[in-house]
């Protein structure tokens, strides 16, 4: 595990930052009872089982929420304003929401917008971070 993702998490999602960092999308998935959980959990409160596996899942899903940002909050020099920060409905696993930004600021977004992710870094605080960035599709 890299210093940048332990730092990052203190453990149930470390397997999907790792992925992040790979250029994947991970889901965990209850090996007990086949259960899809997010955020990452390290038991399956569904039937108990301590026992998940994580796999990689399309970065493809609709828009479920977004908002354009005007306003510089001081974080990543990779979020200009405005910006749209978008939550996602991932299309293989609908109950998993998955947050990032859309790539650009000038095209028209809504609810039930389809979209597809593209893992990569971004520097926060001289830290590399890696983050989902989304495309209209």
């Amino acid at each position: 595990m890299s210093a940048e993702i332990a730092a990052l998490t203190s453990g149930a999602d470390q397997a999907y930052f790792e992925g992040l960092q790979n250029g994947e999308v991970r889901i965990q998935e209850c090996s007990g009872c086949g259960q899809v959980h997010w955020p990452a959990v390290f038991r399956c409160p569904d039937c108990g089982s301590w026992d998940h596996a994580w796999k990689a899942t399309t970065p493809e899903g609709t828009v479920y929420s977004w908002t354009r940002t005007w306003h510089d909050f001081g974080g990543p020099d990779a979020f200009k304003a405005p910006f749209i920060p978008v939550v996602v409905s991932l299309a293989e696993a609908p109950a998993v929401r998955l947050l990032g930004t859309l790539d650009t600021s000038d095209r028209e977004v809504q609810i039930g917008s389809r979209v597809r992710a593209a893992p990569t870094d971004i520097t926060f605080l001289d830290r590399q971070i890696p983050t989902l960035i989304w495309s209209l599709i």
